[in-house]
């Protein structure tokens, strides 16, 4: 990736500024910002809306007093999804995309989406996502889709269920639409539940799911974009994650981390930037969003307990702006790494039930460095007619 421009650099340390100041006008007071009256009406009537929702339609009678940033934040939410079309971003290109945890501010259109839609010149941060999601397969669990706004990258035949863990009910009716929109309605089900541990496990039995203290998890992939910066506990909820993953199961992650200022692609400048922001109330006016959190690490600290990650392909990116990010795919260690090649004597191989097959010709042996078809077994084959070699790939 080729370095920004001195003009691009200093648009991306004030961009988050321009973004802190959309989210403050959403929230304060006409005296401050010139806020008309409709539009604090507006803010008003959806909080005490949420409240009453939360009290009356869900059970939740002590949820005002026990869960004030929630319901904020869904209050919030609510108005800025209707509001944020019309009233930013200014006449030109930026581009705002607000999810149930951040608000990211990216330059130019959209990627079109798509299975072979990654760009070729990573331009914003949205170009990281068709890429890193290309790769989902199996049963996967989406944290914090919010709206649902990069569903239309999960339409790979490999996924057979998608749980979306979205605790704002705010957000699940434009959800639920935009599953409608997308032809998943047999595949995607709306889990209304935080990604703690604690709710998403008794919201996933309750969609007959069942999560068993084995460790032998139940997701073959789970989705964080844009997410971990937003949880109470980072560390503890991507631990939790892992151990839902199955053997051999991937963290396909997107996050906005904290600026690698220490290192050679960083910058102090903009490491300062990012305190100034938070010292401005970033995280209270952006859904609890934290600019300073080293996602990268508690991500690979996740599997030491079990020796690590199989395999870890994290990029750095965006190294000198205040949203530095990291993505890529974590394997998860445990999975059956076979490979295969034809044979006379037709030997059968039982039992074989959820693993990734590498499908090598006769002709080749396994060092070669030969492209190899990728496959699933599923859960009712039990006889495959191949000599098989088992090894590490």
């Amino acid at each position: 990736m080729a370095e920004p421009s001195t003009k691009e650099w200093i648009q991306s340390l004030v961009e988050p500024g321009l973004l802190l100041f959309w989210a403050m006008s959403c929230i304060i007071p006409k005296p401050i910002l010139h806020r008309t009256r409709q539009d604090m009406a507006d803010v008003v009537t959806d909080y005490v809306r949420v409240n009453f929702e939360a009290v009356f339609k869900r059970g939740q009678v002590l949820a005002p007093f026990l869960q004030t940033s929630k319901l904020r934040d869904e209050a919030f939410m609510s108005y800025a999804l209707r509001s944020h079309q019309s009233k930013w971003p200014p006449k030109n290109n930026r581009i705002v995309r607000l999810t149930r945890s951040t608000a990211t501010l990216v330059e130019g259109p959209p990627s079109t989406p798509g299975a072979d839609s990654a760009p070729t010149r990573i331009q914003a941060a949205s170009d990281l996502i068709p890429g890193v999601l290309a790769r989902a397969s199996g049963v996967v669990l989406d944290v914090g889709p919010g709206t649902g706004t990069h569903m239309p990258l999960l339409q790979s035949p490999a996924i057979k269920a998608i749980y979306g863990a979205e605790p704002c009910v705010g957000l699940h009716a434009e959800l639920r639409a935009r599953v409608e929109a997308e032809a998943l309605v047999d595949k995607y089900r709306i889990v209304p539940s935080s990604v703690a541990a604690a709710d998403l496990i008794p919201a996933l039995e309750k969609q007959s799911l069942s999560v068993s203290d084995s460790g032998a998890g139940v997701f073959d992939t789970i989705i964080c974009v844009r997410v971990l910066c937003s949880v109470p506990d980072m560390q503890r909820t991507v631990c939790e994650l892992y151990g839902l993953l199955r053997p051999g199961g991937q963290l396909l992650v997107v996050e906005h981390v904290v600026n690698p200022w220490r290192t050679a692609k960083g910058s102090v400048v903009a490491r300062v930037m990012q305190a100034v922001y938070g010292f401005l109330g970033w995280s209270w006016y952006v859904g609890d969003c934290c600019l300073n959190r080293d996602t990268e690490t508690a991500l690979r600290e996740a599997a030491e307990a079990d020796g690590g990650w199989e395999s870890v392909e994290l990029d750095r990116w965006f190294g000198r702006s205040v949203l530095p990010y990291v993505s890529g795919v974590l394997v998860k260690r445990g999975g059956i790494n076979i490979v295969i090649s034809k044979a006379s004597d037709k030997t059968a191989v039982k039992g074989i039930m959820e693993a990734e097959v590498l499908v090598v010709p006769a002709a080749k042996s396994q060092t070669d460095t030969m492209p190899r078809t990728s496959m699933v077994l599923g859960p009712r084959l039990r006889y495959l007619h191949y000599s098989v070699h088992f090894g590490t790939i």
